[in-house]
C-alpha cells in the first residue's frame, strides 16, 4: 500500500495558499455583509417614523381618510349627473320655446 506523501515545502505552499484563499473569501463575505448592513439601513431610515406614532397607524389613518375621499367624490358624481339630466331638460323646453315662437313668428 502506497501512499502519496507530500514533501514539507509543498505541505507548507498549499496551507498558505488555503489560508490565502480564506482570508479573500472571508473578505469578500465582510464586504457582502457591510453592503447589506448600509441597505438595510436605508431602508429603515425610509420606513422608521422621526415621531412617536406607528407607522401602520398612519398608514391606516391614510387609507380611512382615501374612503372618505371616495365616498365625497361619487356624491359629487350624482351631482354632477343629476346637474346634466337639469341642463337636458332645460335645453328641451328652451328648444320647445325657441320652436313655438318660430312658429308664431312665421304666421
Amino acid at each position: 500500500m502506497t501512499t502519496l506523501a507530500l514533501e514539507a515545502p509543498v505541505q507548507a505552499a498549499m496551507v498558505t495558499a488555503g489560508g490565502g484563499v480564506a482570508v479573500a473569501l472571508i473578505g469578500v463575505l465582510v464586504e457582502i455583509l457591510r453592503r447589506q448592513h448600509k441597505r438595510l439601513g436605508e431602508v429603515r431610515d425610509h420606513v422608521a417614523n422621526s415621531h412617536t406614532t406607528n407607522l401602520r397607524d398612519d398608514v391606516d389613518r391614510v387609507l380611512a381618510g382615501l374612503n372618505d375621499v371616495k365616498t365625497l367624490i361619487h356624491g359629487q358624481g350624482r351631482d354632477i349627473a343629476g346637474l346634466r339630466e337639469e341642463i337636458r331638460h332645460e335645453r328641451t323646453e328652451r328648444l320647445e320655446v325657441e320652436r313655438r315662437l318660430d312658429q308664431y313668428m312665421a304666421r
